[in-house]
C-alpha cells in the first residue's frame, strides 16, 4: 500500500465515523404515573441527558418523536401500552415497571420486543446515571445498548449466559462513558436500525 492510498482510506474512515447515525425513538412519558417534579427534572437534565452525550460521542444521535401515552395495568397484570409507534424505538417512561416484568424486585428498566414493538421501559424511582464502572451503570445507556446491540430480538438467557450478556452491556457503557469508545457500538447499530425500519 502507497502512502497515498494509506491517507486516503485514513481519510475515508474518518470521514464515516463522523457521519452521524439517526436511531428513530419514540419517547412517552406515562400519563398515568405520578412523578415529583424535582425528580422528574433531574431525570431529563441528568439521566437522559448524559445517554445522549454518550451515545453521540460515538456518532449515535436519537431522533427522538415526543408522543403522549399511558402504561395501563391490566387484571392478568400484563401491561398494555397507549401511544407506542412501529419502525421507532419506544421508550417508554414510567414511575415503575409492570408487576409481571418486575416480580418486586425494583428493576430500573427493561427492553423487549412487546406485541411487535421495539420497548425500552424505565422506572424512574430506580433509575440512576453512571455510578460504578463496569457495574453500575447509566439505565437509558444500558436499556438503548440491549436494543442497539439487537438483544432486544432474543429472550433473555438464564444463568451464566444472562449475566454475561448484563456484563457485555455494561462493558460497552462504561467505555462509552469513560472513553468515548463507541465503534462497536454503532456498527451493531447500524445493523439494529436496518432492522427497525424495515419492521
Amino acid at each position: 500500500m502507497t502512502r497515498r492510498s494509506f491517507l486516503a482510506a485514513a481519510a475515508g474512515s474518518a470521514q464515516g465515523a463522523g457521519a452521524g447515525l439517526d436511531v428513530p425513538v419514540c419517547l412517552i412519558q406515562d400519563a398515568r404515573a405520578k412523578f415529583e417534579p424535582d425528580r422528574l427534572a433531574a431525570f431529563w437534565n441528568g439521566i437522559w441527558a448524559q445517554a445522549l452525550r454518550d451515545l453521540g460521542r460515538c456518532g449515535i444521535r436519537l431522533d427522538v418523536k415526543r408522543v403522549p401515552g399511558e402504561v395501563k395495568r391490566l387484571p392478568s397484570n400484563r401491561p398494555s401500552f397507549a401511544g407506542l409507534e412501529r419502525g421507532r424505538l419506544n421508550v417508554v417512561v414510567t414511575n415503575q415497571l409492570p408487576l409481571a416484568w418486575d416480580n418486586g424486585r425494583g428493576l430500573n428498566g427493561v427492553t423487549t420486543m412487546y406485541q411487535g414493538f421495539h420497548l425500552c421501559m424505565v422506572a424512574m424511582h430506580f433509575a440512576h446515571g453512571h455510578q460504578v464502572p463496569f457495574f453500575s451503570l447509566n439505565t437509558c445507556v444500558h436499556e438503548l445498548l440491549h436494543a442497539l446491540c439487537g438483544d432486544i430480538f432474543e429472550n433473555r438467557p438464564e444463568g451464566a449466559e444472562g449475566a454475561w450478556r448484563e456484563w457485555r452491556i455494561d462493558a460497552l457503557a462504561t467505555r462509552l462513558w469513560l472513553f468515548g469508545d463507541g465503534i462497536g457500538v454503532r456498527s451493531m447499530a447500524e445493523r439494529y436500525v436496518r432492522r427497525l425500519v424495515v419492521g
